[in-house]
């Protein structure tokens, strides 16, 4: 209110117009994309998870992990980390501790400062003097895809024949 009750104008305000191209208009194109979705998880130290771990990707068990994995993918336990359960993946490395059975349908690795109390079974099995208290049995290799086969009907130039 003003003085003595009477109420000041109004100034005029001028107004922008949204579609016209204005210099602080900007453009939906420039605006910043969401991030890439990665296909890797980490359960940090300090942190427990309890419960089933299923999917794809890589998994880095850093903390404890109780329950059972089944993953199509990676999974690592670091030094500090501690899984109790089964482990099923694709390829498994262990530096930490794993109290339960490990099948790696490609590759297992038992690192130096690994212990793996428990049965497991691979493809391939590589011990850098960890510990293993439980049996190992070898998978069969995955199949690899083929190579095509030759085909019958190559034709080859007689540019580069030699007479010797």
């Amino acid at each position: 209110m003003g003085l003595f009750g009477v109420q000041p104008k109004p100034e005029p305000v001028e107004t922008v117009p949204f579609a016209g191209g204005d210099m602080f208009e900007e453009p939906f194109d420039a605006l910043p994309s969401l991030p890439k979705a990665q296909d890797n998880t980490v359960i940090a130290k300090g942190i427990t998870f309890t419960g089933t771990l299923h999917g794809e990707g890589s998994v880095q068990v850093e903390g404890r992990l109780d329950g059972e994995i089944d993953l199509k993918g990676t999974i690592t336990i670091t030094e500090t980390g501690i899984v109790k359960g089964p482990v099923t993946a694709d390829v498994v490395r262990v530096a930490g501790e794993v109290q339960g059975s490990i099948t790696a349908r490609e590759n297992l690795c038992l690192e130096r400062t690994g212990c793996i109390h428990g049965d497991v079974a691979t493809a391939s099995l590589v011990v850098e003097n960890g510990r293993l208290d439980g049996s190992s049995t070898m998978l069969a290799p995955p199949e690899r895809p083929r190579d095509p086969e030759p085909a019958d009907d190559l034709q080859f130039d007689d540019t580069f024949s030699s007479d010797l």
